[in-house]
């Protein structure tokens, strides 16, 4: 039976910009955990005010989403008490254990939430931040995450409609891969980390965490060794073999 992680997903809506892709988060957390483990989003909580609800509604209910709203203070204090009632969640589930949460994550760029991501790393619990590209190096921040990642960097693919499809992509559809799966691949080989040596099982691990039905079937490489043995080819990646297994790592 393969090992699990529990995530608790904690959403500021105060002052997130509605770019944001909730999905595409989702798979980042989802490619940055770098263990044989499987995620299960076991909490997904999201609070803020009428306004910051509604830019967010569709995206948040068909992912799941708890939502509490959150109303101004007063009229002439507009600031809300998000962080309080996401705070107090997260203790609340932190001493409840159930579910058992292995990873907090949270969205925002309020330094307020550092006083419970502090208390819940105290409790040996891993704590990360998705905040914003101008916000992410502040010491508050850093001191009191395991690892951060930044908002801009899961904006709706509308964004990048303008690009160019990148040389990787083009090659993998070459392959027999649709845009999506492309995509996906893509998104899989970037999470690693450049020069460091993995257990090739991980890269299919993460494929199957982001795509459930993916299948090699009918693509011109049908397996993960030989879709590998084609990226050596085209030098995007290294592979070799112990006497246990097969291992890769990226060098493009």
């Amino acid at each position: 039976m393969k090992g699990t992680i529990s995530i608790a997903l904690y959403f500021d809506l105060e002052n997130v910009n509605e770019k944001l892709n909730l999905s595409k988060l989702l798979e980042s957390i989802t490619l940055n955990i770098e263990e044989d483990l499987s995620p299960i989003f076991a909490i997904k909580l999201a609070c803020g005010d009428t306004n910051g609800i509604a830019k967010f509604r569709e995206q948040m209910k068909d992912l799941n989403f708890n939502i509490r709203e959150a109303p101004h203070v007063s009229q002439k204090n507009l600031k809300n008490r998000a962080d309080l009632i996401l705070s107090v969640e997260a203790f609340e589930s932190l001493y409840q254990k159930s579910p058992e949460i292995d990873l907090y994550v949270f969205i925002t760029s309020d330094t307020d939430f550092t006083v419970i991501m502090d208390k819940l790393r105290k409790y040996g619990k891993q704590v990360w931040l998705v905040t914003r590209k101008t916000d992410k190096d502040k010491k508050l921040f850093t001191s009191s995450t395991d690892e951060i990642l930044v908002i801009e960097d899961n904006f709706l693919e509308e964004e990048q409609a303008n690009k160019s499809i990148v040389k990787l992509e083009k090659e993998l559809m070459s392959l027999g891969f649709d845009a999506n799966e492309s995509n996906k691949i893509k998104e899989v080989i970037e999470s690693f980390e450049k020069d460091k040596w993995y257990n090739g099982a991980l890269f299919g691990k993460k494929i199957k965490n982001i795509m459930k039905d993916f299948s090699y079937k009918g693509k011109k490489v049908n397996s993960q060794t030989k879709l590998l043995a084609h990226l050596t080819k085209a030098n995007y990646v290294e592979t070799r073999k112990d006497e246990k297994s097969e291992q890769f790592r990226i060098i493009a």
